[in-house]
């Protein structure tokens, strides 16, 4: 059983936390998921509150930690000091990815030293002028550290962790309900695509 930390703070953005988080309920007996921020609850960029598991500092002892993003809570989460001081990740020992602005986060954690990322196409230009090397890609793996860029992007995200923990039929078996009808294969190309591309 493997622990899957997803991290929020207030105005996250609603589709990159759901998805995840729909997406990994998916197959319950293989891990374990827990919402972690740094306070009981956090509320949403629409208003919703999400109860969180723990503090935000229980990542450092995950499988896997994922990064929400959030146009108005990124900022406001890079400057809480509480917030990024709570995180000691190891991409030897954990995976790690982010989705969309996520990715600042794992910069401003040093995890993207030397190394491509990507994120939301409207935050690239932000990402860059912080020192970060973006390619224009739905999916970067660089080792054990995943960034994606756009909230559907989930798909590529999740789809690469379910592999590298277990294997691609686990992955077909998560994601099999959430597909549109009669576009499965469409879907298995592309994502195979994307998983494939983003190791390059």
């Amino acid at each position: 059983m493997f622990n899957v930390a997803i991290v929020i703070f207030d105005e996250f953005t609603d589709i990159d936390y759901f998805l995840m988080r729909d997406i990994f309920g998916r197959c319950r007996e293989d891990w374990n998921v827990s919402v972690l921020g740094t306070k009981p609850y956090h509320t949403s960029t629409l208003g919703q509150k999400v109860d969180t598991d723990g503090h935000a500092s229980l990542a450092n002892q995950a499988d896997v930690v994922l990064f929400s993003s959030g146009q108005q809570g990124i900022p406001n989460a890079l400057a809480d000091e509480d917030f990024m001081r709570s995180f000691k990740l190891d991409s030897q020992r954990q995976i790690i990815g982010s989705i969309c602005a996520g990715s600042f986060i794992l910069h401003q954690l040093g995890l993207l030293d030397n190394t491509q990322a990507t994120t939301h196409p409207d935050a690239k230009n932000a990402l860059i002028s912080m020192g970060a090397d973006v390619e224009d890609k739905p999916l970067v793996i660089r080792g054990n550290i995943g960034t994606a860029g756009g909230c559907l992007s989930a798909l590529y995200l999740t789809g690469w962790i379910a592999e590298k923990l277990f294997d691609s039929n686990k992955r077909r078996e998560m994601h099999r309900q959430i597909l549109p009808a009669n576009q499965h294969e469409l879907y298995e190309k592309m994502i195979v695509d994307a998983i494939a591309e983003a190791k390059i």
